[in-house]
């Protein structure tokens, strides 16, 4: 047997191994039930999210990955494919560009209807800007890994990007030979993009071919990029310049970064830091910060697909921008089947099957509901993971372990799927007793792409002390309220959930997706939560990272929303109106205020408005009767509430005469 294989699980190519450990310190933890989450309404964001998976095929060679790999990518509801274009392995040679495997990679995701985010990196020997590039012998590489030359900031970085001088684009420009990197990005794009170099030789004619192009990945860890966060922001922005130039329609994705906050990755908040080079930047704001869409990565702590949202979300609004943000690498390797390690059940940042799939679900409705308007799993098969290509073991059940970790063989089980058993469809990994199957995860990732798809944040509570976690969407298309809810600890938990349906009956839906029709009891549902159980967080051994298994309830909005409305009960020749509205099935639309002077017949004063204010102009000496009426999203109708306002002339104070007598 090959000995055990100690490495941790790593994000994309490798897992951010220094945002991990950096947690081991910090404790990062989520209040328990900060006010901000009662209740908390976020409906102002786009219908989605859309799904991706990361590797469904790649530039694997001459032969396309197999239809049977693109079938289960599509059983899987994943619309996106996520892979790289290595620069390394394109230019051969200064000025020689070899594009015969994402020729074919290109080809046949297009021909099996996936669309591609591309992702541009990795440095030729040639062109790094490190010592240790000269003398550089570049070998074949894994699909998963860039080596420390690879990661190199790439030379001419800092030359103008176009032929005449300058870093202004213009119709008919040539882009500068001596900035290599523009030089590569430019001729990526014009290649692939639609009505491209291989569109022309296809013949695509409906707008097929590349239209996302990721710039980097991960390069807040230094395995990645091993410049500085300046050298980072000037690569994205000649990324940018030179793409655009290539095809004005190419979306530009800001390099998905391993942690979006303030304590992860080996250059903490990396976004914002290069945000802050762009505000010094006076050409920033005409070209869109230099990137259409942001993206960041999160593994194993279902809580962080959130907060790394939110907070792009706040970096993007803190400068009156908006911009679309994926979560494109999300996901946590299983330990309790082959590859294992099945002899570690505590082994860090990993899973049981059944977590796993608990992950993908608590994941994408965390970051769906912070804004993320595409989630991508990481990945479709388990491949090699982190090991070098040709890693192999044979299958051993758990009654086998020796108990000896430096004997008990393990790998990396991120896929939806376990390998084939064909040592050349695999790559590693391929003695599976059930070799080209879908785990658990497979399943809760459909019951993400059938059923939370075409979604609004509509609110989100943590009842029971914080003992549970409850994100509501609201589904337009089909008038319905979507609801995950699971318990957030240790403990089981028992969800009381209102009805929203005068029906009574809602669709409950679990990982495994296998929907079933329950009733509400004298108006609601009761619905049994199961206890968390995963406590592979090695920088906290009390956290479950992955809190316990979600239910997902389903039911249309077909009541109505309750109404109030304020106002004082005297006032002079103006009257300062107030209103709200709660509808926990779609959310509040809008509002109908009428007034009515001395009795007579309702008049509007505001039809269909949003507003929660106002101030009517009154006369003295009459009677205003205000009626107010509430419109949910589902279009459900409150009745009506009313206050009647009396307008007097009374003065602040009244003075009485004093009399004084005499002696």
């Amino acid at each position: 047997m090959l000995p055990k294989i100690r490495s941790l699980a790593l994000s994309f190519f490798l897992l951010p191994v220094t945002l991990l450990l950096m947690g081991l310190t910090l404790q990062e933890r989520p209040p328990v039930n900060p006010p901000a989450l009662q209740a908390q309404t976020n409906t102002d964001l786009p219908a989605g999210p859309a799904y991706g998976v990361n590797f469904i095929s790649w530039a694997k060679g001459l032969t396309p990955v197999s239809d049977q790999r693109y079938a289960n990518g599509r059983a899987a509801g994943a619309l996106w494919n996520r892979w790289p274009m290595y620069w390394m392995n394109i230019e051969q040679s200064e000025g020689n560009f070899s594009w015969a495997y994402q020729d074919v990679a290109v080809e046949n995701d297009i021909a099996q209807g996936f669309r591609i985010d591309a992702i541009l990196l990795g440095t030729p020997p040639f062109y790094t800007t490190s010592p240790a590039g000269e003398n550089f012998t570049p070998v074949p590489g894994s699909i998963l890994a860039v080596n420390e030359i690879q990661a190199a900031t790439p030379q001419g970085l800092y030359d103008p990007v176009f032929a005449d001088g300058t870093d202004t684009p213009g119709a008919g420009k040539v882009i500068n030979p001596a900035n290599r990197w523009a030089r590569f990005v430019y001729t990526a794009v014009n290649r692939y993009k639609p009505g491209g170099i291989l569109a022309q030789q296809n013949g695509w004619t409906n707008g097929e071919g590349v239209t996302h192009w990721e710039i980097w990945n991960e390069p807040d860890l230094f395995q990645f990029w091993d410049g500085t966060v300046e050298d980072y922001a000037r690569l994205l922005k000649v990324g940018w310049l030179a793409a655009k130039q290539a095809d004005p329609n190419a979306q530009i994705i800001f390099g998905g970064v391993s942690a979006n906050d303030t304590i992860g990755g080996d250059e903490p908040d990396f976004y914002n830091k290069v945000m802050a080079l762009y505000d010094a930047d006076p050409d920033a704001p005409v070209y869109d910060y230099y990137h259409d869409i942001f993206a960041t990565h999160n593994y194993l702590y279902a809580w962080r697909s959130w907060k790394y949202v939110f907070i792009a979300g706040r970096t993007l609004s803190a400068r009156g921008l908006e911009k679309p943000i994926w979560l494109n690498e999300s996901g946590v390797p299983v330990w309790d089947d082959y590859p294992g390690p099945v002899c570690e059940p505590n082994s860090p940042y990993r899973a049981t099957m059944s977590e796993q799939a608990d992950f993908i679900i608590q994941s994408a409705f965390f970051a769906a509901f912070a804004g993320a308007d595409n989630l991508f799993f990481f990945q479709l098969y388990d491949d090699c993971g982190n090991q070098p290509g040709g890693t192999n073991h044979d299958f051993y059940p758990p009654s086998a372990c020796t108990g000896d970790p430096t004997i008990d063989p393990g790998g990396d089980a991120f896929g939806l799927f376990r390998n084939p058993n064909d040592p050349v469809r695999a790559g590693c990994y391929w003695d599976s007793p059930q070799p080209e199957t879908p785990r658990e995860g497979l399943a809760a990732f459909q019951v993400l792409s059938t059923y939370l798809t075409g979604v609004e944040p509509l609110w989100r509570q943590r009842p029971n002390g914080g003992a549970q976690e409850w994100i509501a969407f609201y589904q337009p298309d089909t008038q319905s309220r979507v609801l995950g809810v699971w318990s957030r600890g240790g403990a089981v938990e028992t969800a009381v959930i209102t009805a929203t349906s005068s029906a009574n009956t809602a669709t409950l839906i679990g990982p495994d997706n296998n929907p079933q029709l329950i009733t509400a009891v004298n108006g609601v549902y009761t619905i049994t939560l199961p206890a968390a159980t995963n406590h592979n967080a090695l920088w906290d051994p009390t956290l479950f990272p992955i809190e316990g298994r979600p239910s997902i309830l389903i039911e249309q909005d077909d009541l109505p929303p309750t109404v109030s409305l304020t106002a004082p009960p005297i006032a002079f020749t103006q009257i300062d109106l107030s209103w709200s509205g709660e509808d926990l099935g779609s959310g509040m639309d809008s509002y109908d205020l009428f007034v009515a002077v001395d009795d007579g017949i309702p008049t509007p004063v505001l039809v269909a408005t949003t507003a929660v204010t106002t101030t009517y102009p009154a006369e003295l000496d009459h009677s205003y009767r205000f009626t107010l009426r509430g419109r949910d999203k589902a279009e459900n109708a409150s009745g009506f509430t009313a206050v009647t306002v009396i307008t007097r002339d009374l003065p602040e104070k009244t003075y009485l005469p004093v009399v004084i007598s005499g002696p």
